[in-house]
């Protein structure tokens, strides 16, 4: 018989496999995963200090989520840049997913750079997104699943420049782990009033 009790339980438990699955339980890079990725990373022969960027930041692992902040600008025809740059996440996103990752913001450029301090003032981006990561871990992972393959060529042929820079998030009003303990929440509340009305 489905009782209140019983259908908070239920709750919990999807919300603790949730949880389990979207957060983790924090495994830092082992010093075997590091030389994986760098072996990787140096692979794509992007000069010494890209190396060297993602060796501190993989040697400051935390274990925790991230956001990678991209700036893309897209060559000319960027109809075709498009099309390609759309190949590359094609691939590259759904795979992202099955670890928990997901873009988190997508937006497209609306006017050239509006304020610069040190920068180049003619800069026209084309589009940015804000991608979450479960770890540090997980983004070794991705760039050895990513890079030198053919949907990594896409990328490539795609932008005329881009950077990127992790962020840890000091305000998020936007939490996903949020949104779903909350629509959980609803939906057992409402299984609990029906029952009992």
């Amino acid at each position: 018989m489905v009782t209140p009790l019983v259908i908070w339980a239920v709750t919990v438990l999807i919300y603790g496999a949730f949880w389990a699955w979207y957060v983790g339980f924090g495994h830092k890079i082992s010093a075997l995963d590091l030389n994986r990725y760098m072996s990787c990373i140096e692979q794509a022969s992007r000069g010494e200090e890209f190396v060297e960027s993602y060796r501190d930041f993989f040697a400051h692992d935390d274990g925790k989520e991230f956001f990678m902040v991209n700036v893309l600008h897209l060559k000319h025809p960027k109809r075709e840049s498009a099309q390609l740059l759309s190949k590359y996440t094609s691939v590259f996103v759904p795979k992202l997913m099955r670890k928990a990752g997901h873009p988190y913001f997508v937006g497209l450029g609306q006017a050239k750079n509006l304020e610069n301090l040190n920068c180049e003032s003619d800069d026209e981006w084309t589009s940015t997104a804000l991608m979450r990561y479960r770890s540090r871990k997980d983004l070794g992972e991705m760039l050895v699943d990513t890079i030198g393959q053919e949907h990594h060529g896409y990328k490539l042929a795609a932008l005329e420049k881009t950077f990127a820079f992790p962020a840890s998030a000091k305000l998020n009003l936007g939490s996903v782990r949020l949104v779903v303990a909350l629509v959980l929440a609803l939906i057992a509340a409402s299984m609990h009033i029906g029952l009992i009305s």
